[in-house]
């Protein structure tokens, strides 16, 4: 099936909505000269069914014009109806994406990452529920950053125009640092994926570039330089995002945590109530 990009079906139904009017215009301008032409110079023996011809076109004139009115209107209001969907659709997205289980995914993507950068992040805790040993990854990748790339694709195809459910641009304020920072510190990664199996991610690459794009296009408007940092600026960026994300996701610890005396590798598990529980 053919879809067509926002921005190319709200050009086609501007085109539409515009040749309605004018056509409704030309119409109902017709009618109103042949009845001023006939006001002043009646034409002698004109046959009813004429004037009746003239009254119907001008009616039609006015129900077409009306009629695009209405479309453009019901248009304009179901716009509104998917921006409110759309934002709260991604709060949704937001909520779940700070919840604790996802909190401590994110703990243990962060030290992975951290300890491949070479970052220091003085952390003693290592309590992601699904952390694979560092002999058992997938083209490079733990399963904490599988999990995180997981649902950005699923995001990225709710962005896409075959769901069309939420608008990039919504995503992008609300979750873009997170996934374009993971993005640039794993494309490597991502690329090998992407090679091996083109049905994997494939909505992570676009949603991607369209936030890149968004955040361009905010730029050339404004006609301020763009923040694009050369590689040192941009590691150190990176390097960064990744001690500020360390210190976000101890928010996914539970309130006692600290107090039970756990330290590293404390063989952790999940319960069918996402609680964490100590072996």
């Amino acid at each position: 099936m053919f879809h067509l990009s926002k921005a190319a079906s709200d050009r086609i139904f501007q085109g539409v909505y515009w040749a309605s009017i004018l056509v409704g215009l030309l119409l109902t301008s017709a009618v109103v000269v042949l009845g001023w032409w006939m006001i002043n110079e009646p034409p002698k023996g004109v046959d009813v069914t004429v004037l009746l011809t003239a009254i119907l076109a001008l009616f039609t004139g006015f129900t077409w014009i009306s009629g695009a009115v209405r479309a453009r209107s019901a248009r304009l209001e179901n716009a509104r109806t998917l921006a409110i969907n759309s934002a709260n659709f991604t709060l949704q997205l937001d909520d779940r994406f700070n919840s604790d289980r996802v909190l401590l995914t994110r703990h243990g993507a962060v030290r992975f990452l951290a300890e491949q950068r070479d970052v220091a992040i003085l952390c003693e805790y290592d309590i992601s529920p699904y952390r694979t040993d560092a002999s058992n990854l997938w083209f490079g990748l733990p399963s904490d950053l599988i999990d995180l790339f997981n649902y950005f694709d699923w995001i990225g195809y709710l962005t896409s125009e075959r769901s069309n459910a939420i608008d990039p641009e919504v995503v992008g304020e609300r979750l873009g640092p997170w996934i374009m920072n993971y993005y640039e510190m794993c494309r490597a990664e991502i690329d090998e994926v992407r090679e091996h199996h083109p049905d994997r991610w494939k909505y992570l690459d676009p949603l991607y570039t369209a936030i890149i794009a968004i955040i361009k296009q905010w730029y050339a408007d404004k006609r301020d330089p763009q923040p694009w940092f050369d590689q040192v600026d941009q590691d150190a960026e990176l390097n960064a995002f990744l001690q500020r994300e360390h210190v976000r996701s101890h928010r996914g610890f539970p309130s006692d945590y600290q107090t039970r005396g756990i330290r590293e590798d404390p063989h952790w598990r999940v319960n069918t109530d996402d609680h964490i529980e100590e072996d």
